[in-house]
């Protein structure tokens, strides 16, 4: 403000010498002389005013500013990723949703690894799986006797799509 204000400082001072020559040297109104004057000091007080004004609001927004400024959301997770941890919980309870919601992404892994690694389709690659995971992935696996059973616990999917890992390569 102080800077503003430093700046403007000689405009007040010519203005108040042509003031002072004009009321000294012109027959002219001494108040109407007086009040021009004072319009042209407002004049340039407003002017500091706004410059201030200005200055000023090159600093931080305000609070008001950042709220109105749209903000930046959180990169949302994929569909297909919560999907998939919603399905490994699941699984993890129940053998009947392993059975039918989880196994079918574990043989998708499986046959496009089988069929990257060695050209052969998951039917025909209990040769090339881990008998674990074979267990687990044969197609011709029959659904659970006790529906409600526990399915496969976290270190065994972990065992699981370690070893899909590795028939990749």
């Amino acid at each position: 403000m102080t800077r503003v204000l430093i700046r403007r400082l000689p405009t007040i001072v010519i203005g108040t010498l042509v003031a002072a020559g004009v009321l000294l040297l012109a027959p002219v109104d001494a108040s109407l002389t007086v009040r021009l004057y004072l319009l042209f000091v407002g004049a340039v007080l407003l002017a500091t005013l706004v410059g201030a004004t200005a200055f000023a609001a090159r600093g931080e927004p305000s609070a008001f500013e950042r709220a109105l400024a749209p903000r930046r959301r959180r990169p949302e997770r994929p569909d297909e990723l919560e999907r998939l941890e919603r399905q490994v919980t699941l699984s993890v309870e129940n053998a009947f949703d392993f059975h039918y919601r989880l196994r079918p992404a574990l043989m998708a892994a499986a046959g496009a690894a089988l069929w990257r690694r060695h050209g052969v389709e998951l039917e025909d690659g209990e040769r090339f799986v881990p008998a674990h995971l074979w267990a687990a992935v044969r197609p011709d696996l029959e659904p659970p006797v006790d529906r409600l059973g526990p399915g496969p616990s976290l270190a065994e999917l972990d065992a699981f799509v370690g070893e899909i890992e590795r028939m990749r390569g």
